[in-house]
Protein backbone atom coordinates (compact mmCIF):
# COMPACT_ATOMS: atom_id res chain seq x y z
CA UNK A 1 0.00 0.00 0.00
CA UNK A 2 2.87 2.45 0.25
CA UNK A 3 3.98 2.27 -3.28
CA UNK A 4 0.83 2.91 -4.35
CA UNK A 5 -0.05 5.86 -1.55
CA UNK A 6 3.78 7.29 -3.21
CA UNK A 7 1.97 6.80 -6.80
CA UNK A 8 -1.32 9.06 -5.55
CA UNK A 9 0.79 11.48 -4.37
CA UNK A 10 2.89 12.02 -7.40
CA UNK A 11 -0.32 12.06 -9.37
CA UNK A 12 -1.95 14.35 -6.73
CA UNK A 13 1.30 16.73 -7.47
CA UNK A 14 0.58 16.88 -11.07
CA UNK A 15 -3.03 17.53 -11.04
CA UNK A 16 -1.62 20.80 -8.76
CA UNK A 17 1.43 22.13 -10.61
CA UNK A 18 1.63 23.46 -13.58
CA UNK A 19 4.54 21.33 -16.07
CA UNK A 20 7.86 23.10 -16.62
CA UNK A 21 11.00 21.54 -18.28
CA UNK A 22 12.61 20.68 -15.31
CA UNK A 23 9.71 18.93 -14.21
CA UNK A 24 9.42 16.88 -17.19
CA UNK A 25 12.92 15.73 -16.95
CA UNK A 26 11.82 14.42 -13.27
CA UNK A 27 8.97 12.41 -15.03
CA UNK A 28 11.33 10.98 -18.19
CA UNK A 29 13.87 10.28 -15.29
CA UNK A 30 11.27 7.94 -13.22
CA UNK A 31 10.26 6.32 -16.71
CA UNK A 32 6.54 8.09 -16.03
CA UNK A 33 4.01 6.72 -18.57
CA UNK A 34 3.73 9.28 -21.46
CA UNK A 35 6.68 11.73 -20.28
CA UNK A 36 8.57 9.24 -22.73
CA UNK A 37 6.95 10.60 -25.58
CA UNK A 38 7.97 14.26 -24.87
CA UNK A 39 10.64 14.77 -27.49
CA UNK A 40 14.48 15.53 -25.60
CA UNK A 41 14.47 19.78 -26.43
CA UNK A 42 11.27 20.86 -25.47
CA UNK A 43 9.86 23.79 -27.46
CA UNK A 44 8.34 26.74 -25.70
CA UNK A 45 5.12 25.80 -28.35
CA UNK A 46 4.57 22.79 -26.24
CA UNK A 47 5.06 23.99 -22.85
CA UNK A 48 2.10 26.79 -23.45
CA UNK A 49 -0.40 24.27 -25.03
CA UNK A 50 0.49 22.47 -21.67
CA UNK A 51 0.08 25.37 -19.61
CA UNK A 52 -3.35 26.79 -21.05
CA UNK A 53 -4.53 22.96 -20.49
CA UNK A 54 -3.61 23.22 -17.25
CA UNK A 55 -5.37 26.73 -16.57
CA UNK A 56 -8.70 25.16 -18.53
CA UNK A 57 -8.77 22.46 -16.44
CA UNK A 58 -7.91 23.41 -12.88
CA UNK A 59 -8.07 27.02 -13.29
CA UNK A 60 -10.07 29.05 -15.21
CA UNK A 61 -12.94 26.38 -15.57
CA UNK A 62 -13.10 26.78 -19.64
CA UNK A 63 -13.84 22.75 -20.02
CA UNK A 64 -15.65 22.21 -17.05
CA UNK A 65 -14.66 20.46 -15.65
CA UNK A 66 -13.79 21.11 -12.11
CA UNK A 67 -10.99 19.20 -9.77
CA UNK A 68 -13.82 20.22 -7.15
CA UNK A 69 -16.31 17.47 -6.21
CA UNK A 70 -18.97 20.19 -4.81
CA UNK A 71 -19.46 20.86 -8.78
CA UNK A 72 -20.32 17.62 -9.79
CA UNK A 73 -22.45 16.73 -6.67
CA UNK A 74 -24.11 19.90 -6.20
CA UNK A 75 -27.63 20.27 -7.89
CA UNK A 76 -26.62 23.96 -9.14
CA UNK A 77 -22.87 23.20 -9.86
CA UNK A 78 -21.78 25.64 -7.09
CA UNK A 79 -18.21 25.61 -5.61
CA UNK A 80 -17.72 24.68 -1.86
CA UNK A 81 -21.30 22.93 -1.05
CA UNK A 82 -21.96 19.96 1.10
CA UNK A 83 -19.39 18.03 -0.12
CA UNK A 84 -16.58 20.38 0.81
CA UNK A 85 -17.80 20.41 4.30
CA UNK A 86 -18.35 16.66 4.62
CA UNK A 87 -15.15 16.03 3.14
CA UNK A 88 -13.93 18.42 5.37
CA UNK A 89 -14.95 16.46 8.80
CA UNK A 90 -13.34 13.29 7.36
CA UNK A 91 -10.05 15.14 7.41
CA UNK A 92 -10.76 16.22 10.65
CA UNK A 93 -11.31 12.95 12.13
CA UNK A 94 -8.04 11.95 11.40
CA UNK A 95 -6.02 15.02 12.88
CA UNK A 96 -6.12 16.94 8.82
CA UNK A 97 -6.87 20.61 7.52
CA UNK A 98 -6.90 21.51 4.15
CA UNK A 99 -3.73 24.98 4.78
CA UNK A 100 -5.75 27.14 2.87
CA UNK A 101 -9.33 25.99 1.44
CA UNK A 102 -9.64 29.57 -0.10
CA UNK A 103 -6.94 28.61 -2.88
CA UNK A 104 -7.87 25.12 -3.10
CA UNK A 105 -10.87 23.60 -1.07
CA UNK A 106 -11.06 20.50 0.69
CA UNK A 107 -12.85 18.58 -2.17
CA UNK A 108 -10.21 19.30 -4.51
CA UNK A 109 -9.20 16.35 -6.58
CA UNK A 110 -5.60 16.86 -5.24
CA UNK A 111 -6.24 17.07 -1.70
CA UNK A 112 -9.00 13.84 -2.10
CA UNK A 113 -5.72 12.04 -3.50
CA UNK A 114 -3.59 13.10 -0.59
CA UNK A 115 -5.73 12.18 1.87
CA UNK A 116 -6.38 8.92 1.08
CA UNK A 117 -2.12 8.34 0.57
CA UNK A 118 -2.67 9.57 4.26
CA UNK A 119 -4.85 6.91 5.29
CA UNK A 120 -2.39 3.90 2.82
CA UNK A 121 0.42 4.74 5.10
CA UNK A 122 -2.10 4.75 8.58
CA UNK A 123 -3.29 1.35 7.37
CA UNK A 124 0.10 -0.13 8.21
CA UNK A 125 -0.86 0.08 12.11
CA UNK A 126 -4.49 -0.94 11.54
CA UNK A 127 -5.00 -2.41 7.87
CA UNK A 128 -8.24 -4.15 8.01
CA UNK A 129 -10.18 -0.75 9.79
CA UNK A 130 -7.81 1.89 8.02
CA UNK A 131 -8.74 -0.04 4.85
CA UNK A 132 -12.48 0.34 5.27
CA UNK A 133 -12.43 3.83 6.10
CA UNK A 134 -10.16 4.14 2.47
CA UNK A 135 -12.57 2.60 0.55
CA UNK A 136 -16.04 4.16 2.45
CA UNK A 137 -13.89 7.76 1.88
CA UNK A 138 -13.85 7.00 -2.27
CA UNK A 139 -17.17 5.48 -2.21
CA UNK A 140 -18.78 8.40 -0.42
CA UNK A 141 -16.82 11.18 -2.84
CA UNK A 142 -13.76 10.88 -4.98
CA UNK A 143 -15.41 8.04 -7.00
CA UNK A 144 -18.97 9.75 -7.66
CA UNK A 145 -17.57 11.96 -9.91
CA UNK A 146 -13.91 11.18 -10.93
CA UNK A 147 -14.86 8.92 -14.40
CA UNK A 148 -17.37 12.28 -15.42
CA UNK A 149 -13.93 14.40 -14.68
CA UNK A 150 -11.81 12.18 -16.49
CA UNK A 151 -14.39 11.95 -19.61
CA UNK A 152 -14.29 15.61 -19.51
CA UNK A 153 -10.91 16.64 -19.94
CA UNK A 154 -9.99 13.97 -21.84
CA UNK A 155 -12.94 14.84 -24.45
CA UNK A 156 -11.90 18.69 -23.85
CA UNK A 157 -8.04 19.37 -23.70
CA UNK A 158 -6.11 19.94 -26.46
CA UNK A 159 -2.63 17.26 -25.11
CA UNK A 160 -2.19 13.98 -24.64
CA UNK A 161 -0.86 14.77 -21.33
CA UNK A 162 -3.61 15.33 -19.72
CA UNK A 163 -6.03 13.16 -21.15
CA UNK A 164 -4.01 10.74 -20.33
CA UNK A 165 -3.32 12.38 -17.01
CA UNK A 166 -7.02 12.12 -16.36
CA UNK A 167 -7.43 8.52 -17.39
CA UNK A 168 -4.13 7.38 -15.75
CA UNK A 169 -5.74 8.70 -12.13
CA UNK A 170 -9.16 7.28 -12.60
CA UNK A 171 -8.29 4.16 -13.54
CA UNK A 172 -5.43 4.06 -10.92
CA UNK A 173 -8.44 4.86 -8.15
CA UNK A 174 -10.83 2.46 -9.55
CA UNK A 175 -8.48 0.04 -9.32
CA UNK A 176 -7.16 0.31 -5.99
CA UNK A 177 -11.18 -0.02 -4.82
CA UNK A 178 -11.34 -3.47 -6.55
CA UNK A 179 -8.34 -4.54 -4.46
CA UNK A 180 -9.58 -3.31 -1.22
CA UNK A 181 -12.93 -5.49 -2.17
CA UNK A 182 -10.53 -8.53 -2.58
CA UNK A 183 -8.74 -7.72 0.48
CA UNK A 184 -11.54 -6.85 2.64
CA UNK A 185 -14.21 -9.00 1.24
CA UNK A 186 -17.11 -6.98 1.06
CA UNK A 187 -18.47 -6.03 -2.34
CA UNK A 188 -18.54 -2.63 -3.64
CA UNK A 189 -21.39 -0.82 -3.63
CA UNK A 190 -23.22 0.12 -6.76
CA UNK A 191 -23.42 3.80 -7.92
CA UNK A 192 -27.44 4.08 -7.10
CA UNK A 193 -26.92 2.50 -3.67
CA UNK A 194 -24.20 4.95 -2.92
CA UNK A 195 -26.41 7.74 -4.38
CA UNK A 196 -29.47 6.51 -2.26
CA UNK A 197 -26.91 6.51 0.96
CA UNK A 198 -26.12 9.70 0.52
CA UNK A 199 -29.47 11.27 -0.32
CA UNK A 200 -30.92 9.46 2.84
CA UNK A 201 -27.93 11.59 4.66
CA UNK A 202 -28.84 14.29 3.18
CA UNK A 203 -32.51 14.40 4.64
CA UNK A 204 -31.75 13.24 7.64
CA UNK A 205 -29.35 16.42 8.45
CA UNK A 206 -31.88 18.69 6.87
CA UNK A 207 -34.42 17.69 9.05
CA UNK A 208 -35.28 20.45 11.96
CA UNK A 209 -33.77 19.34 15.38
CA UNK A 210 -36.37 18.83 18.27
CA UNK A 211 -35.56 21.40 20.96
CA UNK A 212 -36.46 20.26 24.70
CA UNK A 213 -37.89 23.21 26.96
CA UNK A 214 -35.74 23.34 30.57
CA UNK A 215 -37.35 25.54 33.24
CA UNK A 216 -35.13 27.98 34.44
CA UNK A 217 -32.46 28.15 31.41
CA UNK A 218 -34.21 30.67 29.86
CA UNK A 219 -37.01 33.41 30.24
CA UNK A 220 -40.39 31.81 29.62
CA UNK A 221 -42.73 34.56 27.84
Amino acid sequence: MLDIANDLRLLADLHATELTRERIQELQAIDFPLAQDFPQEIPDSLLDELATDFADIYLNGRFHASPQESVWIDDEELICQQPMFQVREWYAKHGLAVPNWRKMADDNLVNQLLFIAHLLDKAVDDPQAILQEVALFMDEHLLRWLQPFAIRVVDRCDTVFYAYLALLTYNHIDKLRMTLVEILGVPRPTHEEIETRMKVRQRVAAQPQTMQYYPGVAPSW
